[in-house]
């Protein structure tokens, strides 16, 4: 019996260390398990700590500047696609540069919608700077072809210029070199203008004049205009009648040749525009009214052509009626938006104005003008 009590107990004993070793090499596997966990999670603090850390900035030093550029912040631009538009135009490094600069100054609040004259190659807070300073602000004389003077003037007032100003230029008749003393319609050539802080209106008149010559002299206007048996100042009647009644320089030729037509045989301008022009509105249809009006620019009543350009004519428009395509076309008519339709005979036009009046009813013109 005390033999088999030594067995047991030795069982037990041997049982007892086999359990205790394995506790060991248990707590062991833990601790080291342990370790590595606070290792792992210790490195990924430290790479979430760093990796929040934002990365440096690259900005232009002050040395680096380069020259100047013009940069146009439209209306409602927020300050990161302000950021982007600098970036592209190569004035900041970095759009973060000039996100940065700009919220550190509390008065870049104050940026505007608008067009700059800016440097290139600076730092982010020089952007902001010059962003502020009126004198980088340029303003924008945008004059579309066709456009009329009046139409102008009240852009030109739209840009703090004074009705008194305006009217020394679009009331009196201006100096023109080559044409002499004529009315400004006609000379204020369409293009964008972009004017300095404090640049006078005699300056403005002085450039749009400038920029009509060299298109002029480009085109070799007088003695084209001579070859065809007109002046210089008939062509540009001719061309602003061209800009209004058509849409593409296609038609601006075909136009051009169904007038040189009608003067040819003596027949009426019959143009909508001229009368339009008179009555300074603008729409698609005249009136059997409108047709009665007493006005050098009715073409229905009168024959010839108008006393001055009833707009102010582009380039393509100038150069259409210089080279006008070939043909014998006597009307025309614009039957839907952008579709114009030519005919020598009179009742294939009143085909054509029978097509017009069915789109016009469907609402085929409406927003057209």
């Amino acid at each position: 019996m005390l033999v088999l009590r030594l067995k047991y107990s030795r069982n037990i004993w041997i049982n007892m260390e086999r359990d205790k070793s394995q506790g060991i090499r248990m707590r062991s596997k833990v601790a080291a398990a342990l370790a590595i966990t606070v290792t792992i999670l210790g490195i990924s603090a430290y790479a979430i700590r760093e990796a929040r850390k934002p990365a440096p900035i690259v900005d232009y030093a002050p040395n680096e500047r380069g020259g100047e550029t013009t940069i146009v912040i439209p209306n409602g631009a927020s300050g990161d696609q302000i950021a982007l538009i600098l970036f592209n135009a190569g004035v900041v490094k970095s759009a973060r540069a000039f996100f940065a600069a700009a919220t550190r100054n509390e008065k870049s609040k104050g940026i505007q919608p608008g067009t700059y004259a800016i440097e290139t190659r600076i730092p982010g807070s020089e952007a902001v700077t010059q962003l502020l300073e009126r004198k980088r602000r340029l303003m924008v004389l945008l004059i579309r072809e066709g456009e009329r003077s009046y139409e102008i003037s009240e852009e030109l007032l739209r840009l703090d210029f004074s009705t008194t100003e305006i009217k020394r230029i679009f009331n009196q008749s201006i100096e023109v070199p080559g044409f002499g003393k004529r009315d400004a319609e006609g000379f204020l050539f369409p293009a964008t203008y972009n004017l300095l802080p404090g640049e006078g209106i005699d300056s403005v008149k002085n450039r749009l004049l400038e920029k009509f010559q060299s298109v002029a002299q480009e085109l070799d206007l007088e003695s084209r205009a001579e070859s065809l048996g007109f002046s210089p100042y008939q062509i540009l009647i001719l061309a602003s009648i061209v800009q209004a009644e058509g849409f593409s320089e296609s038609d601006f030729k075909r136009i051009a040749q169904v007038i040189y037509n009608r003067l040819e045989l003596g027949m009426p301008l019959q143009m909508d525009s001229t009368i339009l022009y008179a009555l300074k509105e603008r729409r698609i249809a005249v009136s059997s009214k409108d047709l009665q009006l007493s006005s050098e620019y009715n073409t229905y009543r009168r024959k010839g052509l108008p006393p001055t350009p009833i707009g102010n004519p582009g380039k393509s428009a100038i150069e259409a009626t210089l080279n006008p395509e070939v043909g014998d076309w006597l009307y025309f008519v614009t039957t839907e938006p952008t579709i114009t339709k030519f005919t020598k005979s009179y009742d294939e036009f009143l085909k054509f104005k029978r097509e017009f009046k069915a789109n016009l009813r469907a609402g085929r013109f409406d927003g057209e003008q």
